[in-house]
C-alpha cells in the first residue's frame, strides 16, 4: 500500500507497533523462483496467498515467524478470486485472528504486514480507499464484500493479511484484480475458497462455452432483454445442444439473463454436471433447449 499518514481515529501511532507483532506471527514468507510473496496461516498447517504469486508453483519454501524454511505444497488455486491454498508442517505457527465480521469503511485505517525470505517482518499502512457491498471480479469470481485500498501493494506483499487498527485480520491482499490498487478479499471470501481448493484443488464454476453480450431483440412480436450468442465453441455444451451464433437466450433455468452477471448467477459450482433449461430467441420465435453444464476449463493466474 502506499503509505499515507494515520488519521483515523481508531489508529493510535502508540499502539501499532504492538498490533503488528499481534499479527506477525501468522505471517509467512514465500520463496519463489520469480520473487516472493506472503501469506497467512489461516488454519492450523494452512496457509493462504495470493494465486497470482504461486500460479504452477507445486513446491515452494515456506519461511515461517521463527525463521525456519519448510517445505509447502500447494493445494489449490482459484484464479478467479485470486487466492490459494499451501499445506506446510505447522510447527508451533498459530492461525491469524479474524475479524469475521468486518464491514471497513472509506477512510478505515488498515495495514498489511508481510515476510521477507529472510525472515524479517515488513508492514504497510494506508487507508480503505473503496467499499460496497458483493461484486464479481474480471475473472468471474464472486467476492463476498469490495475492500479496495487507496494505493498498490509493495513487492512481497501479495497474499499478505490485511488487518484493522487493532491487528484483526479483514482479509487478504491481492494485486491481480485492479490494475491501480491492491484489493482486500474479505474473510468469508477467503473461507468459502479455501473450502473448495483444500477439497478440489479448485473452485468449480458452470461452463456453457459461448461469448455473448446483452442485447433487446423480438420474441414473437415484443422487444425482450436477452443475451446475443456471438461465438459457439465447438463441441462445448452450447454447440452439443444446438445454440447458434445469432441467438439470444432469454432465460435460464426459469430466470431472465438480461446480462452476463444474470448468466453467471445460473453457473455456479452446483450447476456443474447438471442440466440448464434455456430459453432462446431464435428468428423471433421462442424455442426451449437444454444442455448439460460442464465445470470451466482452468486457465492460468498471468
Amino acid at each position: 500500500m502506499t503509505p499515507t499518514p494515520v488519521t483515523h481515529p481508531a489508529a493510535d501511532l502508540r499502539t501499532l507497533p504492538s498490533a503488528v507483532e499481534r499479527l506477525a506471527p501468522a505471517v509467512v514468507g514465500l520463496s519463489l523462483r520469480r520473487g516472493a510473496a506472503s501469506g497467512v496461516v489461516w488454519s492450523s498447517g494452512v496457509v493462504v496467498t495470493a494465486a497470482s504469486a504461486v500460479w504452477r508453483a507445486r513446491q515452494l519454501q515456506v519461511v515461517t515467524a521463527d525463521g525456519e524454511l519448510v517445505s509447502g505444497t500447494l493445494r489449490g488455486v482459484d484464479p478467479s478470486t485470486d487466492l490459494a491454498a499451501i499445506t506446510f508442517d505447522a510447527g508451533s505457527a498459530k492461525a491469524a485472528e479474524r475479524a469475521v465480521e468486518a464491514q471497513p469503511l472509506v477512510g478505515d485505517f488498515v495495514f498489511a504486514v508481510g515476510r521477507e525470505p529472510s525472515g524479517r517482518v515488513q508492514a504497510s499502512f494506508g487507508h480503505v480507499g473503496a467499499a460496497g457491498g458483493a461484486w464479481r471480479t474480471w475473472r468471474g469470481g464472486q467476492v463476498d464484500r469490495l475492500i479496495r485500498l487507496d494505493g498498490g501493494l509493495y513487492p512481497g506483499l501479495a497474499g499478505a493479511p490485511v488487518a484493522d487498527a487493532t491487528g484483526a485480520v479483514i482479509g487478504v491482499a491481492s494485486p491481480a484484480l485492479s490494475r491501480h490498487h491492491g484489493v482486500v478479499l474479505p474473510v468469508a471470501t477467503v473461507d468459502r475458497v479455501l473450502l473448495a481448493l483444500l477439497a478440489h484443488g479448485r473452485v468449480r464454476q458452470g461452463y456453457l462455452g459461448v461469448a455473448a453480450q446483452p442485447v433487446r431483440a423480438m420474441l414473437e412480436g415484443a422487444a425482450t432483454e436477452g443475451l446475443l450468442i456471438g461465438s459457439v465453441d465447438d463441441d462445448g455444451p452450447a454447440a452439443c445442444a444446438g445454440l447458434l451464433v445469432g441467438d439470444v437466450i432469454v432465460s435460464a433455468g426459469g430466470q431472465p439473463v438480461a446480462s452476463i452477471e444474470a448468466l453467471r448467477e445460473r453457473l455456479g459450482a452446483e450447476q456443474v454436471g447438471a442440466p440448464l433449461q434455456l430459453r432462446v430467441a431464435r428468428g423471433g420465435q421462442s424455442i426451449g433447449l437444454t444442455l448439460d453444464v460442464t465445470e470451466r476449463p482452468v486457465r492460468g493466474c498471468h
